[in-house]
């Protein structure tokens, strides 16, 4: 790697910088046991697939340090709009709360995610890039895509209709 170390990528904050979610005292008193559970579980989905954003945004990062040649800059400022949008619209969906909100920020993941992919790969068709490290993102976007499937499956839909009819 060039100029940058891993612990200097670790530019996104920790989840607990967050601590609000899953955790408003008063209402939490209130709970039921079981949704105490459902928040506690919640709670825990959101943390891994955001702790896992995180590792996609370092291996990216890592990964466009590595790129050589006249694209290598447009490629590199590419794949780090995209991996700079997950870790924000994790924390988006979760903060709202709201069904059409939840399921926005996970279509606007999705896509950055799938964009992230595919600039990875055409960074390797262009062979701008080291096989290896290419491999090493696309694994951890796997990784990511697991959780998000977890993480979505849980979203319940609530009261609230969306004006644009997409939710």
């Amino acid at each position: 790697m060039k100029n940058m170390e891993f612990d200097d990528m670790d530019h996104m904050p920790e989840w607990e910088h967050f601590s609000r979610f899953g955790r408003d005292d008063e209402d939490e008193e209130n709970l039921s046991s079981v949704d105490a559970e459902k928040v506690r579980l919640k709670v825990t989905r959101a943390k891994s697939l955001y702790n896992q954003a995180r590792a996609v945004y370092k291996y990216a990062a890592l990964f466009c340090e590595t790129l050589e040649g006249e694209l290598a800059e447009m490629t590199a400022n590419l794949i780090m709009q995209n991996a700079l949008m997950l870790c924000p619209k994790i924390v988006g969906a979760e903060g709202a709360d709201m069904y059409i909100l939840r399921m926005e920020n996970a279509s606007i993941i999705r896509t950055n995610c799938r964009e992230l992919e595919t600039q990875v790969r055409a960074a390797d068709m262009f062979e701008i890039c080291t096989p290896e490290y290419k491999d090493i993102v696309l694994d951890e976007i796997e990784k990511f895509r697991i959780l998000f499937i977890e993480w979505v499956k849980y979203f319940e839909k609530d009261e609230f209709e969306d004006d644009w009819g997409l939710y």
